[in-house]
């Protein structure tokens, strides 16, 4: 071997007989531990690998694995480390990270990145086998660090044909959104699902097809037809869109199109005719919130259908819309295995909200997605439509039959059509890994359509109008865009491995269970066949576009929470306790009556792993004494969302002191501010003295409500807890006993909290992590302010008057106001002029939520709100 610093290169040497291989082994195996650890330290100090060969055959215990292992890496001969551990007699229990986690071990894979990199890619590759437990710990332990530190060289070492931990990869950028610009450079492990046919049992069926849907499209399209005609004798409407290709769902809009060949106009003259329209349609379809939108590229008249509440579109002349969909429904026609595929996907897309927002895709375009697909594998010709602008549609059909009649069918298309379970999978692996987004165009004329001028190299998708042919319909999409829609399909592929593999939930970060070793009934029933359907389908919030999957997992488990109630037995509460601290991170939450240091605490919730318990405060005060060591305690992470009332009633009622919080509010405030800040988006302050500024660019997710954080970290929705909220009353934590929905409600206020942390703490960069702690401080000492302002018996009379300047904190920024705290129960208004856009110079500093204000009271209305201007300088507290 060189010892020189490289990966060496082994000489022949004679053979050695079996014979003396047996004595050889024969000696070794005589020597004591203590022998073989003095012997093994001396020949590993060489260069020769004789010497490597006979320290190698004194391996026995851990010890001397750890000590043979550390001195080969330390030569950077991480090859050669990992062919040698291959012929160690290891028992079938073993795992690689039990090896790894040893100190002396760790520290040298930690210092020499690169031999880490080479030793574990050749374990991977020399049949040494990894379990989940080892890939989630070289995910965890090396591969994010070093994403975290920009070790590209070492990462793209240890990646090398290491596909199992490319998955990982994968997965946990989509969950997290660390490492996600590395997605579309490893999706291509999304083919591998090929290898293990893969399938996807379709989740629409034409049981949910609704025949009285067609029925009312068109009894629609004949009554306003009728009342047209009235005015405009030569006026006929159409069906168009998924309402005529029957792909639509039962409550999708109605889109029509009314053709007047008499008036044969565009542009403005268009609008009249449509606002002329407008109002003759509302003499017989009275429709307050009818609106004609002239300013969409295609104007539009947006009404609803009184009976069946349909909304409808309405536009005049489109004949590109008529073409385009008499060009699908011939599709349709001559390839039923198109509609399932497509009602699947449309389906998808919009649970997933990938249509209809802004910067997406239409329904249309992701029709368009299946049918290139399938041009692409060989089940449908790409047609080449010539089509007409005059107003007259009797030729349409016949002109498109001729354009499929000239096409080249495939092979394909009669022979060898796989299954539409088999075909669904595809479409998402093509979509996610196969298809050329930088240089590519995708068209249903031609298959050699190339991306050129400014177009050329761009990630965005360019899918191309078959009947507008200069029309591109990716335009709509950006960068951001873009990658989300691309992610859903890598999210697809991920989860479908995932059950393949099914990873014990507690290796999941975004799993409640994770890091809970014990035997759960939960483990297997995260991976229910049927549960699979659900997460692929699952609605995403249309504002959540970092934490692609998050909240799939426990969007499963959420049904199987066990919850218990504490309410008078002090030695249940500290079993709860002696939990906690052996799980050291739990979820905490208060509920009572005007919450703060003048309210009561009547319950505190907490979580541990899948475990919800609910102390009865209000039944039993002397619980809060059996919590006290722990809401204290340094050691014990306890997660919160928006601390700052808790950590006051706590103080002030209890004396306890809330120590070692994460706060879920403040990590998602820090996490958009990165997305601003690089964006370029946090410019914009609001100046409240000649030094001092808010800066307004993260306003509105400053103070994100928590069922507001839920929807858009984990897209979870949670009704029944709503309509508790709306029918709660000053009295509602006081009734005893608690009802079930209440119990329901306190319990997903902590439920989530740890994989919320999870996930923002892995989303979140060095720095602004540091700042999240030290915001999070800021909300913890709210128990410390002293307010100018009594607490307020009465909320509609604050005890202020007009005038008085007084000293308060920053409650909250959003887009229209600042809320300033000026007593323990009073939150006042500072409406936001018009703010500076520089980016504030030298001598200027800027205030966050949590510091100190004041404002000079300028009105009280008669709810008690109040209205105030800022105050310089600031009054000290």
């Amino acid at each position: 071997m060189d010892g020189s610093g490289g990966e060496g290169v082994k000489k022949r040497r004679k053979c050695v007989s079996k014979a003396d291989r047996l004595a050889k082994k024969a000696l070794a195996d005589a020597l004591t531990e203590e022998q073989r650890f003095e012997r093994m330290k001396t020949l590993v100090q060489s260069a020769r690998s004789e010497d490597w060969d006979a320290a190698n055959r004194l391996v026995a215990s851990q010890a001397t694995q750890v000590l043979f292992l550390t001195s080969l890496l330390q030569k950077y001969q991480g090859r050669a480390a990992a062919h040698y551990m291959k012929r160690w007699s290891l028992p079938p229990p073993f795992e690689l990270s039990d090896l790894l986690k040893t100190p002396a071990l760790l520290k040298v894979l930690d210092s020499h990145a690169t031999a880490a990199a080479t030793f574990l890619n050749t374990c991977a590759g020399s049949g040494v086998v990894l379990s989940p437990h080892t890939l989630y710990f070289i995910l965890n332990h090396f591969v994010l660090p070093w994403i975290a530190r920009d070790l590209d060289a070492p990462l793209q070492i240890l990646l090398h044909n290491f596909s199992s931990l490319k998955w990982l990869l994968l997965e946990h950028a989509l969950v997290t959104g660390q490492g996600r610009h590395l997605i579309n450079q490893y999706t291509y492990v999304c083919k591998e699902l090929k290898k293990t046919n893969a399938s996807l049992t379709p989740w629409w069926s034409n049981e949910l097809h609704e025949a009285s849907s067609t029925d009312t499209r068109e009894r629609i399209r004949q009554t306003i037809e009728v009342s047209l005609t009235r005015v405009w004798p030569d006026a006929t409407v159409h069906l168009f869109g998924s309402s005529k290709t029957k792909l639509c769902h039962a409550n999708d809009d109605v889109d029509l199109c009314v053709l007047v060949p008499s008036c044969d106009v565009h542009g403005a003259d268009l609008v009249d005719l449509l606002v002329d329209m407008h109002g003759h349609l509302s003499l017989f379809f009275p429709d307050p919130d009818a609106i004609v939108v002239r300013n969409a590229r295609i104007p539009v008249i947006k009404t609803k259908d009184v009976e069946s509440k349909l909304c409808v579109d309405l536009c005049i002349n489109n004949m590109a819309a008529l073409w385009n969909t008499a060009l699908i429904v011939a599709f349709l026609q001559r390839y039923p295995i198109l509609e399932p595929l497509c009602k699947c996907i449309r389906h998808w897309a919009k649970a997933r909200a990938l249509v209809g927002a802004s910067h997406m895709l239409s329904s249309y375009s992701m029709v368009l997605l299946v049918i290139h697909w399938l041009q692409v594998r060989g089940v449908v010709p790409y047609v080449d439509v010539s089509c007409s602008h005059s107003l007259d549609v009797s030729a349409m059909d016949d002109t498109i039959a001729q354009a499929f009649d000239d096409a080249v069918v495939p092979s394909d298309a009669t022979d060898g059509l796989r299954p539409v379970p088999e075909l669904l999978m595809d479409f998402f692996v093509f979509w996610a890994s196969e298809f050329p987004y930088a240089t590519r165009i995708a068209s249903l004329r031609r298959d050699d359509l190339v991306k050129e001028g400014k177009h050329a190299n761009s990630p965005i998708l360019f899918l191309e109008d078959p009947i507008e042919t200069t029309r591109n319909l990716g335009s709509y999409l950006n960068r951001d865009t873009q990658r989300l829609l691309r992610n859903e399909m890598v999210r697809v592929c991920v989860l479908v491995r995932q059950w393949q593999i099914q990873p014990p939930p507690s290796l999941l970060l975004q799993s409640v269970l994770f890091d809970d070793c014990s035997l759960n009934p939960q483990a297997t029933a995260v991976y229910a066949p049927d549960a699979l359907h659900a997460c692929i389908v699952r609605r995403r919030s249309a504002h959540s576009q970092s934490f692609t999957m998050t909240g799939d997992v426990v969007f499963g488990e959420r049904s199987r929470l066990e919850v218990d109630v504490v309410a008078t037995n002090n030695n249940d509460a500290r079993d709860v306790v002696a939990m906690a601290f052996r799980r050291g991170i739990v979820g905490l939450d208060c509920e009572g009556v005007a919450l703060g240091r003048t309210g009561m605490i009547c319950l505190v919730s907490l979580s541990v792993g899948s475990r919800v318990f609910l102390f009865d405060i209000l039944a039993s005060p002397s619980l809060m004494q059996v919590l006290k060591p722990l809401l204290e305690c340094p050691s014990t992470l306890k997660v919160m969302h928006d601390c700052r009332k808790d950590s006051d009633a706590l103080f002030h009622q209890f004396g306890i002191v809330l120590t070692n919080v994460f706060d879920t509010q403040v990590g998602y405030a820090m996490c958009q501010l990165q997305r601003v800040n690089k964006a370029k988006e946090a410019t914009k302050c609001l100046p409240i003295s000649s030094t001092l500024v808010i800066p307004l660019g993260n306003a509105n997710s400053e103070c994100i409500a928590f069922s507001d954080l839920l929807w858009q970290c984990l897209s979870i929705y949670e009704p029944a807890k709503h309509e508790v909220k709306a029918s709660m009353t000053s009295a509602t934590w006081t009734v005893r006993p608690l009802t079930a929905q209440l119990m329901h409600y306190a319990a997903v206020d902590v439920m989530y909290l740890p994989v919320l942390y999870r996930v923002l703490v892995k989303a979140l960069t060095a720095d602004s992590l540091a700042l999240t702690q030290k915001r999070t401080t800021k909300y913890l000492s709210c128990r410390e302010w002293t307010y100018a302002v009594p607490a307020a018996t009465d909320p509609s009379s604050p005890a202020v008057s007009i005038g008085q300047v007084v000293p308060g904190f920053i409650n909250n920024v959003t887009q229209k106001n600042v809320y300033v705290s000026i007593s323990p129960n009073v939150v006042a208004a500072v409406a936001i002029s018009t703010p500076t856009l520089p980016i504030p110079g030298d001598g200027m500093s800027a205030l966050h939520v949590g510091d100190a204000v004041s404002m000079c009271i300028s009105s009280v209305d008669a709810s008690g709100a109040v209205i105030g201007e800022f105050h310089s300088p600031p009054l000290l507290r």
